[in-house]
């Protein structure tokens, strides 16, 4: 047999395989198909799931029930596809997708203070500390600075980086006649544990789930102003406008309080750099939500 003969004898064979291939391909899309369309799927949806979904995960859907929201589950902008087994567990618990995802995306589908992790320092100031994630008994945080008190009440401290940015954005603010003041910042893991035991659950973080054991955390109010009423002064709704300039966020949002694990605190902001803060507030997403898909799925923070 000469090479020519060798040569077309290898085509024909590759040929058919490739032909075969498709058959059986078309042949098990087909399959799939009619199988989807027997639980109940448009046309549609079909085509949703799959260009979604790995053949793995549409054997799961096959051995399920028909679930109205799993292609607005698969459409939603923050869907993760590692997280579609809670998703679709958690969905008979609410209409709204975007919740359905969110709860889901930053841990919140279980109990607070269950299945944690330590924090990823490598994170810097980007690092998420809420009550899934936590830092261990022994951090100390680099480059803590005491802050004047012409910014702040007596006593307080943060990280240098931040002290620096937060002085900033206090000049830029007088500027417009507005006075900030710090009445919390940085705490060592023991000070978050007196502060733990002298409330609880619904008013304190618990000890190595505080942003204040970071340093990168600042509680921020003006003169005479206890608790949420800084919302309604003129310093509050500046800080809305400009904060995220100098690097800050608002934590934990009105509204928000089933993701974050929080109650609103208007008073409370983080550092996580000038670029991360805008990027945050112009997503509308909370710290949390933003972190989960971006900074973790997307390893793009």
């Amino acid at each position: 047999m000469d090479k020519n003969t060798i040569k077309r004898l290898i085509f024909v064979i590759l040929f058919v395989i490739i032909v075969v291939g498709i058959i059986l391909i078309i042949q098990n899309t087909n399959k799939t198909e009619k199988a989807l369309k027997e639980l109940g799927y448009s046309k549609e949806d079909i085509t949703v799931i799959i260009e979604k979904l790995s053949e793995t995960d549409i054997e799961k859907i096959l051995n399920m029930e028909y679930n109205q929201k799993l292609v607005s589950i698969l459409n939603a902008t923050y869907y993760i596809p590692d997280n579609l087994d809670r998703y679709i567990a958690y969905s008979p618990k609410t209409d709204n997708i975007d919740d359905i995802i969110s709860i889901v995306n930053v841990g919140a589908d279980n109990e607070w203070y269950t299945n944690t992790k330590e924090t990823n320092l490598d994170d810097g100031i980007k690092m998420l500390v809420n009550k899934f994630h936590y830092l261990k008994e022994d951090y100390l945080p680099n480059d803590i600075v005491s802050i004047s008190n012409w910014y702040a009440y007596e006593g307080h401290s943060t990280k240098k980086e931040v002290y620096d940015n937060y002085i900033n954005m206090w000049n830029a603010a007088n500027k417009k006649g507005l006075v900030l003041l710090v009445n919390s910042s940085y705490r060592t893991f023991e000070d978050q544990e007196n502060e733990y035991n002298m409330s609880n659950d619904d008013y304190a973080s618990r000890p190595g789930f505080s942003e204040h054991q970071t340093g990168l955390a600042l509680d921020i109010v003006s003169d005479g102003v206890q608790g949420n009423e800084f919302e309604n002064t003129d310093e509050f709704r500046w800080l809305q406008e400009n904060a995220h300039k100098y690097g800050f966020i608002l934590r934990y949002p009105k509204d928000k309080e089933y993701i974050t694990g929080y109650n609103y605190e208007s008073w409370h902001y983080r550092y996580v750099g000038k670029d991360l803060a805008t990027k945050v507030k112009e997503s509308g997403l909370t710290y949390d939500e933003y972190y989960a898909y971006y900074c973790e799925y997307k390893k793009a923070c």
